[in-house]
């Protein structure tokens, strides 16, 4: 279990360029980053389609259309950071007292295991900490099946990509760590959902993936504002009251149409 909670899921190593991955549905996107100077410079972009599902098509099948996706792009690079669905993550939510580090992850293996609804060493775990009063903190913990990241790791071997990383798209949207920003709802229009993050304190607070959020009729994707106005109220609503007060600020991200429809 990680002490420090970016959602990444594996340790990142130091790349001048990389490529960075997204799944959501049957929704690749991609870029291509340069670091230069400290600052990242765009080199590339796409967005494909896939009609293959990474869990349970051939990891050679699957492997191969992303491939043949990146080749019809231009694509190169074979180091990759990789977005997961949030659909993959299960969370729980917990409060932990002041106490040593050994004996606080103690506690919050404890609390994974009660929290969720499997056998935690079938998943990675990382862990988000916001300060409370009384120096207790409230904590978010998420887990991903083991299956899933092998199952995408045999895919991308077969596309010939090599992860240096899996994370979540929505947590790089909107940092956790800007505690600058204050408290911020993020909301991010999918192809299938809505992805809901809060983050205050400078930590992760809430994710959820909001089903029925976007209903695809004839190849028509159309927002349900209502499923997420209830849902962004439930979630808040669950949040203890001196986090829920600090989220002051709303962030959309999706496309131009159905953002500006959700920001209305």
């Amino acid at each position: 279990m990680k002490p420090d909670f970016k959602l990444n899921f594996r340790k990142r190593k130091k790349l001048t360029t990389l490529l960075g991955l997204t799944l959501d549905g049957g929704k690749l996107d991609g870029v291509v980053l340069r670091r230069t100077n400290g600052a990242l410079q765009l080199l590339q972009s796409f967005s494909a389609q896939l009609t293959l599902d990474p869990l349970t098509a051939a990891p050679e099948l699957v492997g191969r259309e992303i491939r043949n996706q990146l080749d019809a792009a231009g694509v190169r690079e074979r180091d990759c950071i990789v977005g997961v669905p949030l659909k993959w993550v299960l969370t729980a939510q917990t409060e932990l007292p002041p106490l040593p580090e050994a004996d606080a992850q103690s506690l919050l293996q404890m609390e994974a295991e009660r929290g969720f609804h499997s056998d935690v060493t079938a998943l990675q775990i990382a862990n988000s900490r916001s300060p409370l009063a009384g120096d207790k903190k409230f904590v978010l913990l998420a887990g991903i099946p083991n299956t899933h990241i092998g199952a995408l790791e045999h895919v991308l071997a077969a596309a010939k990509l090599r992860p240096v990383s899996f994370g979540l798209g929505l947590s790089a949207l909107q940092f956790a760590g800007d505690e600058k920003a204050g408290g911020v709802l993020a909301l991010a229009v999918g192809e299938s959902h809505v992805g809901l993050q809060i983050t205050t304190g400078g930590g992760v607070t809430a994710l959820r993936a909001l089903e029925g959020a976007i209903e695809n009729e004839t190849g028509r994707r159309t927002l349900q504002p209502d499923v997420v106005t209830r849902e962004a109220r439930v979630t808040l609503g669950q949040l203890p009251g001196e986090l829920r007060d600090k989220v002051k600020r709303i962030r959309i991200f999706g496309p131009k149409e159905l953002a500006q429809q959700l920001a209305d």
